[in-house]
């Protein structure tokens, strides 16, 4: 019997590889940033606790922030960087 791509079997499962930090990255950036949404869109009537408003201002807004520029702007820095040295090495 032939062996699909699907297959679970345990030899398979041994050479799974970990979630590469840039996924584990959008998943916590997609995930926090939908807390943020469900802050908005929820909100009670009298507006949240106090304590609860300290959460989502200073730890989950942040969260988002730092995983975004983390994912998605400091490779591109990166790679600008790597960019212009090179263009700087070939000119002189």
């Amino acid at each position: 019997m032939a062996t699909t791509t699907n297959d679970p079997s345990p030899a398979r499962a041994a050479r799974r590889r970990a979630p590469r930090s840039a996924t584990v990255l959008r998943w916590l950036h997609l995930l926090t940033g939908m807390l943020i949404s469900y802050y908005f869109l929820f909100k009670p009537d009298g507006g949240w606790s106090d304590g609860f408003e300290l959460f989502v201002g200073q730890f989950v807004v942040a969260l988002v922030a730092w995983t975004g520029i983390i994912r998605w702007q400091l490779p591109r820095l990166r790679r600008w960087r790597a960019r212009r040295r090179a263009r700087a090495g070939a000119a002189a």
